[in-house]
């Protein structure tokens, strides 16, 4: 069933690489905002004179709200114009990020976090489906691979640049910049970006349904799981590093390798999205699993644990890119953005849970159990893609996106 929409005013073209690439840039913004806590755990515990599994929670609560709400704001927002709402989102980061540099208590953080969480659900809601809409079909893996570059580009050097920042002169200056990108991207994306309708009333399917499609449940669960296991991790790396034997000011290098790691991934899966995308969900997952397996061997070796970091981190941008294509072409016809929302959340499901769980796993058994626990729900999402060899996963790209 294909929804109908009024005819769209800009039409897709090949490769429209000023629009696409000013969505990588909301993808960087998006991606820094949501992963500095991270960078910057201690000095933010310390500032706000709260634990850092206590400042962990800023990353849950901020996932948490993407996990919740992405999915029924994108259904919510299916009639608005596409650039409004695309542009109305970055104003909405560039607000949370304000409120976050001015806060002097937990609370006000929280609240910071929590308008970045729903910003952060209304622009993955609709990402993935209008690069969709901006390409031709045979384009959409390598678009979403450009796109999502801005991720890597944000782990690589905007959460390390940031973390330097706050380590300098402080971390609430790392987000009034970050609210200045947000703004300047809005500015820009309301004159360059293409415009493109949503849905007429009363069109398009509902949220249940499509969840019930089993090419698009088995993407959304191997996604979650997935990522719970990785950022049950990733969330509590500065610890770990440190309980290897890095030291603090250390992390921005550690950080930066990281980095360069996941373009590496990124550049794999521009390679494979759109001629092995199975090969390439299988390879992701699997390495991803070794290298926290890797990780929980480090002990007090930072060489070791730096670099089996950086191979998770490699894995982990392939993934990112590999899941979003997937849920567009498992997409029903004519639901493109509702799968791409209900993909979103549940990658925010794993960031929020892992934040909650490697928390749990933190305060009790310390940081070296981390990766532990890590490697035994990644290994779910192996499972999870070796199950999907017809639906969500198969090994030829199909030849239009729903």
């Amino acid at each position: 069933m294909t929804a109908k929409t009024e005819p769209d005013t800009a039409a897709r073209t090949p490769w429209p690489l000023a629009g696409l690439l000013l969505v990588a840039a909301g993808t960087f913004l998006s991606v820094t905002t949501e992963m500095l806590p991270m960078g910057l755990l201690s000095s933010i515990a310390r500032d706000l004179d709260v634990s850092e599994p206590t400042v962990g929670l800023l990353v849950t609560g901020y996932a948490l709200m993407v996990a919740l709400f992405a999915a029924p704001m994108g259904r919510l927002t299916a009639r608005f114009r596409r650039r409004g709402l695309l542009v109305a989102t970055l104003i909405a980061y560039a607000a949370s990020n304000v409120i976050m540099a001015l806060s002097t208590a937990y609370p006000l953080a929280t609240a910071a976090r929590l308008l970045g969480g729903l910003s952060h659900g209304a622009f993955w809601a609709i990402c993935a489906g209008y690069v969709a809409r901006m390409v031709t079909a045979d384009r959409v893996g390598r678009a979403v691979t450009l796109v999502f570059a801005g991720g890597t580009v944000a782990i690589m050097l905007g959460v390390p640049a940031g973390t330097a920042l706050g380590l300098a002169i402080g971390w609430r200056a790392a987000f009034a910049v970050l609210a200045g990108v947000a703004l300047l991207l809005a500015l820009v994306g309301r004159r360059l970006l293409p415009d493109f309708p949503g849905e007429e009333p009363g069109t398009g399917l509902s949220l249940l349904r499509v969840l019930r499609t089993p090419s698009v449940a088995i993407v959304v669960i191997t996604t979650a799981v997935t990522m719970l296991g990785y950022f049950a991790f990733y969330t509590y790396i500065s610890p770990f590093l440190q309980s290897a034997g890095l030291s603090e000011q250390a992390l921005s290098l550690a950080l930066l390798g990281y980095g360069a790691a996941g373009a590496v991934g990124l550049l794999a899966a521009g390679l494979l999205v759109d001629k092995r995308p199975r090969f390439a969900m299988l390879a992701g997952t699997t390495l991803l699993t070794v290298a926290l397996i890797v990780l929980a061997f480090a002990g007090h070796s930072p060489a070791l644990a730096v670099a089996a970091a950086a191979l998770a981190g490699l894995a982990l941008n392939a993934l990112a890119t590999l899941v979003q294509a997937a849920i567009l072409r498992a997409a029903p016809a004519g639901a493109a953005d509702t799968a791409a929302a209900l993909n979103a959340s549940a990658f925010n499901v794993g960031i929020g849970g892992g934040a909650l769980v490697g928390g749990i796993v933190l305060a009790g058994w310390g940081p070296s159990a981390l990766p532990i626990v890590a490697a035994l729900l990644t290994c779910a999402g192996v499972c999870g893609v070796a199950y999907g060899r017809r639906e969500g996963f198969p090994a030829t790209v199909p030849s239009s996106i729903g």
